[in-house]
C-alpha cells in the first residue's frame, strides 16, 4: 500500500494519510537545539545532548505508539466537539490530511468540521526554540467559534533519570508567568548549564496549564484531556510534579476568514530572557524569514554533489534525501530516533567515525573537528572508548577489537578531500593521559590490534568486533575475528599509500611490514570458496562449509576485496558465492544458513531469531562494502543490483511490508527465514547512509577524491548511457560527463578538462587551482 510520493520539485516527502505503519519521521534543528518529529506531531526536543538536555518527553514502548508530541487541540464551543491539528492523538476521522516532510520543517496539513489548519514546524538557525508556524480557515460556511489547547509534556533534564526514577517529578516547578509557562526541570542541579523550558504564543491567551495530570485527567490519555473536553482550562501551576504546557485562546472565524498564529517552545538559562525569546520566536515576519534561510541553507548544503544518472531512484536519494539522512546521521551518530531513546548510545566512536564520510564533501572542517574529538576517547595503549557524551564530554566502554582501526580511513578521507595534510601533526589527547599527533593516534590503533591476536596469529575478538550480536563467542577470550583481522589489512593499505605519498620513510616502512604480516597470514581464513569468519576459542573454523549452519559471511568476503589481498580468483570465488547464497530482493543477508537457536557449544552464537538483524536479515550497512567490493573486482552490473536492491525509495509501493521511511535507510530488514520477511528496523541513524552515499557517488558514479587529484574511475551498470555529475572538490565545482563505455568494464583511457586532454583517469588538484567551475568529460 502506498502512503505517500516524493515532491521532487519541493525537496519534499508528503504522507497522504496518518496511520502509517510506523511512525514516519523527520529531523528538525542542525546539531544544537533540535528535535524529532513524526507525520502526526509526535516526538521531543532537546538541546544538543537528548540524553543530559532533554525538554519535552517522548515515551518508548508505549500504546498509542509516537506519543507525547507537539500538539494542538480544537474545539468547537458551540458543539463541544473536539479534534487536533495533527490527527493524533485524538484521531478523529478528518476530511483532508497531508504532512510533508522537508529538510529541515515539517508542515502538516489537515481538516476536520470544515475547519482547516496548517501547522510548520521548524528550528532556527543558531535558535533554541521550536516555531509551529500556524494558520487557520474556516471552510465551513458559516461562523465558528474555536478554542485552541497547545500542549507539550515537559521532561526532567536527565532522560534516564526521568524514565527510571520516581524522585524526578519533585525536582520539576512550573508556573505561568505573563502568558509565558516557564518549566524549570532541573532545579539548581544540572550540570550541563540551567535550562528553563518555555511555552508562548502571539494569540490571546485566556487559560493555561502547566500540571499534566489535572489538564488529562485521571485515566485519561492525551486523546480525551479533561480541559478540552470541558473547554476550560485549570490555570494550574507545579510545585513537584508532572509538567506539561498548554495555553489556552478563544477564536471566533467568520466564514471563509484565515487567521495566521505562532506557538513555541524552546529553552533559556535565564527566566528573564523568556518574554524576549518568545517575542522573538512569535513574531510572523522574523518566523517566515527563519523557515527561508532553513531551506535556503539546505539547498546549498545539497547543491555540493548532484547527479543526473539513467536512474531516477538513484537520483531522487543521492541529490535529496540520501545527502540529507548524512547530515542527520552526522549530528546524532545513533543517539535519539524512534528507535533508539537518546540514553545510552551518544555519539559511538565507530558510528562517528564511519558517519563523517557522508558529510566530508560538504563539511570537512566538522567532519574533521568530530574526528579529534573522537580520538580524544581513544587510551594510549591505541584501544578506543566506545562512547562519548558531547553535553558532559565524558565516555564510557571500550575493549572492542574495531574501534579504534576506524580513524584510519575516516583521516585519510579528509585528507584526500582537503589536501590537509598538516593534520597529521595536530595534537590530540589520549583518553588517559597524556597526548599525540593525529598520526601517533592511527599508528598506535593499529598496533594494538597487531598485539592482540589469538594461537592463529588474527586478532582477538576482545569484547566484541564490529557485529556485537556475536560476542557470546568470545566469553573465554580466545577467539579471532576474520572481520577485524582484513579490516586492519585495510587500514594497513590505506596508510601505506598516505605515508608513500607525503614521503614518511619509516612509517611506510612500518606500514609496509604491516601488511606484509597480514599477506602472510591472509591465507589461514581460506576456507577453499570463501574467507572464514572466525576462529574460535576451541582452534574451531566458524563461517565454513564444514558446518550445516553459518557457513558464509558477508563481511569477510567485503573486507578481504578492501584489503587487497587475496587472488583475483579468490575473491571472485567469494563474491560468486555471496551472490548465490546471500542475495535477495532488497539486498544482501548477513550470513547463511541462519542460526536456528542459540546454543554457543554448538557454535549458535546469534541470540536473535532467524532472519532478524545479525542473524540472516538484510543488514543494510554491511551492504555498502560489498558493492565497493564489486567495483573493485569490476563486477559493475552485480555491484548496482545490490545497490539498487538497498535503495529506499524502492520500498514505497511496499510499506505495510517494509514499515519504516521510504525516504531514508534503515539499520536492517527482516531476511528470507522470517515469516515478517523485509521489515525494516532503526531507521534515520545507521551507518547505512554515510558508507552507501560515500560507495555510490565515490566508487559507482567513481569521482573519487585522492591525495592531490581526482580519480575518475566509474562502475557503472552496462544499461547505461552514461551520466552528468556536479561535485565539489576543494572550492571548484567539477561536473563529470560520463558516456557510455565502449566495451563492458572499460576504463578511463582520458579526461577532458575543459578541453584539454589528460592521458589516464587521474585529474592533478593542480590544475584546478583558482578554477571556480571546470568541465571534465570521461573518455573509454
Amino acid at each position: 500500500m502506498n502512503y505517500g510520493y516524493f515532491d521532487i520539485e519541493n525537496k519534499e516527502y508528503v504522507i497522504t494519510r496518518p496511520d502509517t505503519p510506523t511512525p514516519w519521521m523527520n529531523y528538525l534543528g542542525n546539531g544544537g537545539f533540535s528535535g524529532m518529529i513524526s507525520n502526526n506531531a509526535g516526538g521531543l526536543l532537546f538541546d544538543g545532548d537528548p540524553g543530559n538536555r532533554r525538554l519535552t518527553r517522548y515515551k518508548y514502548n508505549s500504546l498509542p505508539v509516537d506519543r507525547p508530541g507537539r500538539y494542538l487541540y480544537i474545539r468547537d464551543m458551540e458543539s463541544g466537539e473536539y479534534w487536533s491539528a495533527t490527527w493524533q492523538p485524538v484521531m478523529k476521522p478528518y476530511e483532508f490530511y497531508e504532512c510533508r516532510h522537508g529538510l529541515g520543517y515539517t508542515t502538516i496539513k489537515t481538516q476536520t468540521s470544515g475547519i482547516e489548519t496548517e501547522i510548520t514546524y521548524y528550528i532556527p538557525e543558531g535558535k533554541k526554540y521550536e516555531i509551529w508556524n500556524a494558520k487557520i480557515v474556516n471552510n465551513s460556511g458559516r461562523p465558528r467559534k474555536l478554542k485552541l489547547f497547545s500542549y507539550v509534556e515537559f521532561s526532567y533534564f536527565n532522560a534516564s533519570v526521568d524514565v527510571t526514577a520516581e524522585w524526578a517529578r519533585y525536582e520539576m516547578l512550573a508556573e505561568c508567568v505573563d502568558d509565558i509557562i516557564i518549566c524549570d526541570s532541573a532545579v539548581e542541579v544540572c550540570p550541563t548549564g540551567k535550562m528553563y523550558g518555555i511555552m508562548g504564543t502571539n494569540l490571546p491567551v485566556d487559560g493555561y496549564d502547566c500540571y499534566r495530570d489535572r489538564f488529562i485527567g485521571a485515566y485519561r490519555s492525551e486523546s480525551n484531556p479533561i480541559a478540552v473536553e470541558q473547554g476550560q482550562s485549570l490555570n494550574t501551576n507545579v510545585g513537584a510534579d508532572q509538567i506539561c504546557g498548554s495555553l489556552s485562546s478563544s477564536m471566533e472565524l467568520a466564514a471563509g476568514e484565515r487567521k495566521d498564529f505562532i506557538f513555541t517552545v524552546g529553552i533559556v538559562d535565564d527566566k528573564k530572557k523568556a518574554p524576549a525569546m518568545v517575542a522573538e520566536a512569535t513574531n510572523k515576519p522574523l518566523a517566515d524569514v527563519a523557515l527561508c534561510v532553513i531551506k535556503a541553507s539546505w539547498d546549498a548544503h545539497l547543491e555540493n554533489c548532484q547527479v543526473n544518472t539513467p536512474d531516477g531512484d538513484m537520483n531522487k536519494m543521492l541529490n535529496i534525501w540520501h545527502a540529507y539522512q548524512c547530515k542527520m546521521t552526522f549530528d546524532w551518530s545513533r543517539f535519539i530516533s524512534f528507535y533508539e531513546r537518546g540514553i545510552v548510545r551518544g555519539w559511538g566512536f565507530r558510528d562517528s567515525m564511519q558517519d563523517v564520510l557522508g558529510v566530508m564533501h560538504a563539511l570537512a572542517p566538522r567532519a574533521k573537528e568530530r574526528i579529534k574529538t573522537l580520538l580524544s576517547i581513544q587510551r594510549s595503549s591505541g584501544n578506543a572508548r566506545s562512547v562519548y557524551y558531547p553535553a558532559t564530554k565524558k565516555s564510557e566502554g571500550g575493549d572492542r577489537s574495531d574501534d579504534h582501526i576506524w580513524s584510519i580511513f575516516s583521516v585519510c578521507t579528509y585528507i584526500r578531500e582537503t589536501g590537509d595534510y598538516d593534520f597529521l601533526e595536530e595534537m590530540v589527547p589520549w583518553e588517559d593521559g597524556g597526548e599525540a599527533t593525529v598520526r601517533e593516534h592511527l599508528i598506535r590503533g593499529l598496533n594494538f590490534t597487531r598485539e592482540n591476536v589469538g594461537d592463529h596469529g588474527i586478532p582477538n575478538f576482545l569484547n566484541s568486533d564490529w557485529n556485537d550480536s556475536i560476542c557470546a563467542i568470545n566469553k573465554d577470550r580466545k577467539a579471532e575475528s576474520g572481520f577485524v583481522f582484513f579490516q586492519a589489512a585495510h587500514a594497513a593499505y590505506e596508510l601505506k599509500l598516505l605515508f608513500k605519498h607525503i614521503g614518511d620513510a619509516r612509517n611506510l616502512a612500518w606500514a609496509e611490514d604491516y601488511y606484509e604480516w597480514c599477506r602472510n597470514t591472509y591465507n589461514i581464513l581460506w576456507d577453499g570458496k570463501w574467507f572464514l569468519r572466525a576462529y574460535l576459542s576451541t582452534g574451531e573454523k566458524f563461517g565454513t562449509d564444514e558446518d550445516e549452519e553459518n557457513k558464509i559471511f558477508l563481511n569477510p568476503q567485503s573486507w578481504a576485496v578492501l584489503s587487497r589481498l587475496p587472488s583475483a580468483e579468490q575473491a571472485n570465488s567469494a563474491f560468486d558465492e555471496v551472490y548465490k547464497r546471500l542475495f535477495c530482493e532488497f539486498g544482501l543477508i548477513s550470513h547463511a544458513p541462519a542460526s536456528s537457536k542459540y546454543f554457543p557449544e554448538k557454535k549458535s552464537f546469534m541470540a536473535f531469531p532467524r532472519g532478524i538483524k545479525e542473524n540472516g536479515g538484510v543488514f543494510c550497512h554491511a551492504n555498502t562494502w560489498a558493492v565497493i567490493a564489486e567495483t573493485l573486482l569490476g563486477r559493475n552490473n552485480e555491484a548496482f543490483e545490490i545497490y539498487r536492491a538497498s535503495l529506499p525509495c524502492r520500498r514505497n509501493d511496499r510499506a505495510e511490508q517494509t514499515l519504516i521511511e521510504p525516504y531514508v535507510y534503515g539499520s536492517a530488514q527482516l531476511g528470507p527465514d522470517h515469516e515478517r520477511f523485509g521489515a525494516g528496523s532503526n531507521s534515520w541513524l545507521t551507518g547505512t547512509a554515510s558508507w552507501m552515499y560515500f560507495t555510490a557517488t565515490q566508487y559507482i558514479l567513481g569521482f573519487r577524491p585522492d591525495y592531490d587529484g581526482l580519480v575518475i574511475d566509474p562502475c557503472i551498470p552496462d544499461s547505461w548511457d552514461g551520466f552528468t555529475m556536479k561535485r565539489n572538490y576543494r572550492g571548484t565545482e567539477c561536473t563529470l560527463t560520463v558516456g557510455k563505455r565502449n566495451t563492458p568494464n572499460a576504463k578511463v583511457k582520458a579526461l577532458l578538462v575543459d578541453g584539454a586532454r589528460v592521458e589516464g583517469n587521474f585529474l592533478p588538484a593542480k590544475l584546478l587551482e583558482g578554477k571556480r567551475n571546470v568541465s571534465i568529460i570521461a573518455e573509454f
